[in-house]
């Protein structure tokens, strides 16, 4: 009964911790263009022994190899223990993640400061009491500050001398690609370490339901096969090719057109004009030029807007 009465209270006292520490660091995460995870505080108690055992296991092999004793059976729990945790992680929701917009980092700052006076309460110096109130607070919070994203936005994500045109109304987003995806030499680490937190301050999602690409160069490519990796993108659209490709250019494509395909998102070639409805406004997309690229020709993308069916 002792066990089961201190396993219980080291339970409540580890998810206190971990609550009061996503409150308080609410407003860095969103500063950083970071999303949080509601189930935070549960993987953290199942991350802490996993960690622990993969460190105790770790040192015990770097110690047999430095004393030049076997140390295969340390290696393989090892892989093991790798492998069940990113089984675990695959368990976990696709919506599980929640970004906030940077137009919240003062509520998250208010936020921030009554996590520490209702911790100074003395109605809540019972530790139940105390994580009762924490895990209310947490969960209405988030809906407060889920109410408060953005409904409409027409702004641009910089990347050099490129841009991103990104436009949400109606609770859709879209973002049209004016170069910037090509910018880069390293495009995958731009898309997740700048992009998808560009993104999330800026609409508090990383949410996409329309994506453009007006060029489908191996940069842009690769990219894309990344935002579709790190966001929730819905549909994507992309210009004409003629030709066909080879060397890392085929290889860009095909990496793209799988990872679109197993993340579930509707590949769209923009034969003809085609037309997307964001609230008031109607954008379409149109085949443009032809431009030679390597050993293909494709058809620029060109956007036009309009607003009430006029030519804004």
């Amino acid at each position: 009964m002792k066990i089961i009465t201190w396993l219980q209270t080291a339970l409540i006292n580890f998810l206190i911790f971990n609550l009061f520490l996503t409150l308080v660091s609410l407003p860095v995460l969103v500063a950083w263009g970071l999303p949080i995870s509601w189930l935070s505080p549960f993987g953290n108690l199942l991350f802490s022994p996993f960690l622990s055992l993969f460190l105790l296991i770790s040192t015990l092999s770097f110690f047999c190899e430095l004393t030049n004793l076997p140390h295969t059976a340390l290696d393989y729990a090892l892989e093991t223990i790798t492998a069940a945790w990113n089984a675990l992680l695959q368990l976990a929701p696709n919506n599980s993640f929640v970004g906030f917009s940077s137009t919240a980092v003062y509520l998250l700052t208010v936020l921030s400061l009554a996590t520490l006076i209702l911790l100074m309460l003395p109605q809540f110096r019972a530790a139940r009491r105390r994580l009762c109130a924490l895990t209310l607070f947490f969960l209405c919070s988030l809906t407060i500050l889920k109410a408060t994203q953005p409904a409409q936005l027409n702004t641009t994500l910089s990347c050099f001398k490129k841009d991103m045109e990104l436009i949400r109304e109606d609770n859709q987003t879209l973002l049209i690609d004016q170069g910037a995806l090509c910018e880069r030499a390293n495009p995958a680490s731009w898309v997740q370490y700048h992009l998808v937190p560009d993104l999330i301050r800026a609409t508090g999602s990383m949410h996409v339901d329309h994506l453009v690409i007006t060029r489908p160069t191996i940069r842009a490519l690769e990219a894309a096969a990344a935002l579709m990796q790190h966001a929730n993108v819905q549909k994507l659209y992309y210009p004409t090719i003629e030709g066909e490709m080879i060397g890392s250019h085929r290889g860009a494509f095909r990496r793209f057109y799988a990872i679109g395909k197993e993340n579930g998102v509707e590949l769209l070639r923009v034969h003809t004009e085609q037309v997307i409805q964001l609230g008031n406004q109607t954008i379409k997309i149109v085949p443009d030029k032809k431009v030679m690229y390597r050993e293909i020709m494709y058809q620029e993308l060109i956007t036009i807007k309009s607003l009430l069916n006029r030519i804004s």
